[in-house]
């Protein structure tokens, strides 16, 4: 098991999010920014990566995000996600979330964990393949000076090769943070809510939900609900738990 990290005299953690484009509304940064206000009761920072023009309220930290000409768009956005390794927007422990997470319950569990290591999701495909082994980027949490050879070695290379030669960031993450020095959160604490939580998970061999029409039932110990793909949060208002908890 990893050894815990200290936490922050202040008890305060950093967290952080990417809006790129126009794939997500405002609306859910200002949802996340509730929902770890809630769940992290010990206070937060909360750090926005986005573009130069795009106003951020002053109780959030905005970081600007270098433009990378012909990356944009609902998939090659995602590659944003890399600037979070770049050691001159912040140095410190970095938690960070995509915008379709759904904070369901206490995760003041996640700053406890050593960040020695690169703390992330086991990919959900592990559901569909029991062998797979690839990383989930919808979580993160490490601290961002340790790894900074991962933002020195991107800068390197010629972006748009690098987007053709990955499928997304969690592709290219997985390639160069080297099975050693990464950890995946225990998966019953971060669950997938179309494959796992929805009318009762989903059966890949009849491609069908497993319970058809039966109510959405979450365990006590899951924390975060990742809604990876299609339908987003805000399509899913009439599932109760999404209500209640996506606000």
């Amino acid at each position: 098991m990893a050894k815990k990290n200290r936490p922050r005299p202040d008890g305060i953690t950093d967290c952080a999010c990417v809006i790129h484009g126009t794939g997500y509304d405002w609306q859910y940064v200002d949802k996340l920014y509730n929902m770890l206000s809630r769940h992290l009761p010990q206070g937060i920072r909360f750090h926005v990566y986005t573009e130069e023009h795009r106003p951020v309220p002053s109780h959030m930290i905005k970081h600007c995000l270098t433009d990378w000409p012909g990356i944009s768009g609902p998939k090659r956005s995602w590659w944003y996600k890399m600037q979070l390794f770049n050691a001159e927007h912040h140095s410190g422990n970095l938690l960070y979330f995509d915008l379709d997470c759904v904070i369901i319950n206490d995760i003041g569990w996640i700053p406890q964990l050593s960040t020695d290591y690169f703390w992330c999701i086991r990919d959900f495909r592990y559901l569909q393949k029991t062998t797979h082994s690839g990383i989930n980027s919808s979580v993160m949490w490490w601290n961002v000076e340790k790894f900074a050879d991962v933002w020195a070695n991107f800068v390197k290379l010629d972006i748009q090769q690098t987007v053709k030669q990955y499928q997304g960031d969690q592709d290219y993450i997985g390639a160069v943070i080297a099975h050693n020095q990464r950890r995946n959160f225990e998966q019953n604490q971060l669950q997938s809510w179309r494959w796992q939580i929805s009318e009762g998970g989903y059966d890949f061999a009849r491609r069908r939900p497993q319970k058809p029409g039966a109510p959405t039932i979450v365990g006590d110990e899951t924390s975060i609900l990742v809604f990876h793909g299609k339908p987003k949060p805000h399509e899913c208002l009439k599932d109760p738990v999404v209500a209640m908890h996506w606000q």
